[in-house]
């Protein structure tokens, strides 16, 4: 999808911002519909009830189960998106007011990326992520969509206007979105989450303020993606280093040098935004497909070939069915999900299969 991508703005580059967006509407590359408006509504509503039943707490807390229960951003977003999918209104409305009561910033419209229950305070580090704030604005802006809430709809702009303002810098050759406000930048490097690139989230953003730095971030997010490649497998690392005077990149230093917990969502979501290109199809095929769905790996070390002593939970399995596995057979259901984010990912293939997923 790059190439294609990166055609289509040559195309339109006399049109303007608004016609620019109407080509990009009719490619079907700005996801407008929920699930359930794209014609597969019943399975999506049928594992979110799922999802509910295990993760969501009544007064509208999504429940890490994975991580001695404590709650984040992206947990928020995730089920506000699932909800609004699923045309859940009471829920998303439950998730919406927590996540703004307890995570939302008082002096931006960014959220704290995580609450210990029990802890005084329960939010006792302040940093954003950046993915949890995209994650809530892109439900926001469904759900506004959907149920004509105009409030919705202008609370995700202002999130997104806070992203674009505090999370954006350039690095080298590139403008990029960085993790969160604190401990990514140093005199030489910039950290980056791929992960974090939520693309579905990002050309929402485009579309609702016509923006041509969100094209930008964008774009340059399609190029560091499609070159950030390491190992035998050529696969993105869960957190990347750029050089901040050459823009070459390398995998960071402080976190294991894996393809992981993190990374596993960037063919997601490049899949759901339409944007995996064959390239990189073909990589992710090569590497699914040399260990199978039986004995696919946790996590991968990209520097030396070694995988984890334990196969991949069900979730990134439902990854690797919609990023090249054969024979994949139909996605788990979520009753099987071992915790919080194995289901988290199964749901959003879900969804991403029900809108048209693809390149």
């Amino acid at each position: 999808m790059l190439l294609d991508f990166m055609k289509l703005q040559k195309h339109v580059s006399g049109m303007g911002r608004r016609s620019f967006l109407s080509v990009m509407a009719a490619t079907g590359s700005i996801p407008f519909l929920s699930a359930a408006e794209a014609g597969d509504g019943t399975a999506v509503s049928q594992q979110w009830a799922i999802f509910r039943s295990k993760y969501f707490h009544p007064d509208g807390r999504i429940i890490d189960t994975g991580n001695s229960g404590e709650s984040h951003s992206e947990g928020q977003g995730y089920g506000m998106l699932f909800a609004a999918a699923a045309g859940d209104q009471a829920a998303f409305e439950a998730i919406w007011v927590w996540a703004r009561n307890n995570l939302q910033h008082k002096t931006d419209a960014l959220f704290s990326w995580r609450y210990l229950e029990g802890h005084n305070p329960p939010v006792a580090d302040k940093n954003n992520a950046t993915d949890g704030d995209l994650l809530i604005a892109l439900g926001l802006a469904r759900a506004g969509k959907l149920w004509k809430r105009a409030d919705y709809i202008q609370d995700a702009i202002n999130i997104y206007a806070d992203v674009l303002k505090h999370m954006t810098m350039k690095v080298g050759p590139y403008t990029v979105l960085l993790p969160g406000a604190v401990g990514f930048v140093t005199k030489d490097a910039v950290t980056l989450n791929l992960s974090y690139y939520v693309m579905p989230s990002l050309l929402q953003a485009f579309e609702l303020s016509g923006e041509s730095q969100w094209q930008t971030v964008i774009e340059n997010g399609l190029r560091i993606i499609g070159k950030a490649q390491f190992g035998e497998w050529k696969l993105p690392p869960d957190w990347l280093s750029i050089n901040r005077q050459t823009g070459n990149f390398s995998i960071a230093k402080g976190w294991p040098p894996r393809f992981s917990y993190d990374a596993i969502r960037v063919p997601l979501y490049l899949y759901w935004a339409h944007m995996l290109s064959p390239e990189l199809l073909a990589d992710y095929t090569r590497f699914w497909n040399h260990f199978g769905a039986s004995a696919l790996p946790g996590w991968v070390d990209l520097t030396n070939g070694s995988r984890s002593p334990y196969n991949a939970p069900p979730g990134y399995l439902a990854v690797a069915s919609c990023s090249g596995l054969a024979s994949a057979g139909e996605l788990p259901t979520l009753d099987n999900a071992p915790d919080y984010y194995s289901a988290a990912l199964t749901l959003l293939v879900y969804i991403a299969r029900a809108e048209g997923g693809g390149m």
